[in-house]
């Protein structure tokens, strides 16, 4: 059985030579996966500020610079995500190097968890309900600018 499956592996390899194609990339990597994630994350937030805007003690302002930071940094985490499985996508499916062997797949890492692990500890360290409400948005707006910026790199590619 493994040796069949490195064959068929090393006759794809050999066939698609070094260049990406979106066939390659796996499920979550789909254009349409991509979109159900962008949709479900302006809904979740569309629904959020609904919710939080009946409470007069909130700041909707929170929530929107919550949400516009979370899109700046969203993006940039998947411009970066992009590059590196641009760079590195091929080696890996040839086994030539593992996801965290390649140029800087150790900070992507650190990056995304801090990005998205701080937002986790905040509310046991800010009780205000003003921030937890713009903690909550820039959850939203992260996720689904980093989907925004992979779909358009999907798109580039070749099918």
């Amino acid at each position: 059985m493994g040796s069949l499956s490195s064959k068929m592996l090393s006759t794809t390899s050999n066939r698609m030579g070094n260049k990406l194609y979106r066939r390659l990339l796996p499920f979550y990597m789909k254009l349409p996966v991509f979109w159900a994630f962008i949709v479900l994350s302006v809904l979740g937030q569309l629904l959020w500020v609904v919710a939080i805007s009946y409470d007069v003690r909130i700041d909707l302002r929170w929530s929107s610079f919550g949400y516009g930071l979370g899109v700046g940094l969203g993006f940039m985490q998947g411009k970066w995500t992009s590059r590196l499985w641009d760079q590195s996508y091929i080696k890996v499916l040839k086994r030539q190097i593992t996801f965290w062997e390649a140029k800087g797949a150790k900070l992507l890492t650190f990056y995304t968890c801090f990005a998205l692990g701080l937002p986790i500890l905040c509310p046991f360290l800010i009780r205000s309900l003003d921030t937890l409400a713009g903690i909550q948005s820039y959850v939203f707006g992260f996720i689904g600018a980093m989907n925004v910026a992979l779909l358009l790199w999907v798109r580039r590619m070749p099918k």
